[in-house]
């Protein structure tokens, strides 16, 4: 999966980088937002050994893996569900009434969202970072721009 943007600040190794939305995203109204084509300040962290040249206003484009989203897809959320079943069939196994599983396993849908926020805010920009990376740096003078509107 690709996804491009602007460079709009660089600090030392930190780019702040303006990423464009892509297109199924850019058509919903699901949000709310009124600027459908720009998203969020995304923060990027060069490594040392990775010197490349780069200037505000360059387009950046990023590619992900894509077996890597489908992963982490299914980790999020499939696995909480199906925790959820096991710890409600292993309560009534154990001689937990119904209310009782309900509770069992809707606290243990809690606590896997839980361990996944406790280890997204610990490792997973390091996890990110690693599957992330910049397939090509175009400079503001070779942008080309084209519309899709009606022409006047």
């Amino acid at each position: 999966m690709e996804n491009k943007g602007i460079i709009k600040i660089i600090k030392e190794n930190n780019l702040y980088i303006e990423l464009f939305r892509d297109s199924s995203c850019a058509h919903c109204s699901g949000c709310g937002q009124k600027d459908k084509t720009i998203a969020e300040l995304y923060h990027y962290e060069l490594d040392e050994q990775n010197s490349i040249e780069v200037a505000v206003g360059d387009m950046i484009t990023f590619e992900i893996n894509n077996k890597f989203i489908l992963n982490l897809a299914l980790l999020i959320y499939v696995l909480p569900v199906f925790l959820m079943v096991v710890s409600y069939i292993i309560a009534a196994k154990i001689g937990a009434t119904e209310g009782q599983g309900i509770l069992v396993s809707f606290g243990t849908l809690i606590l896997s969202f839980l361990g996944f926020y406790i280890y997204d805010r610990k490792s997973g920009h390091k996890l990110i970072k690693e599957e992330i990376s910049i397939k090509n740096i175009t400079p503001p003078s070779e942008i080309k721009i084209t519309s899709c509107g009606p022409k006047s």
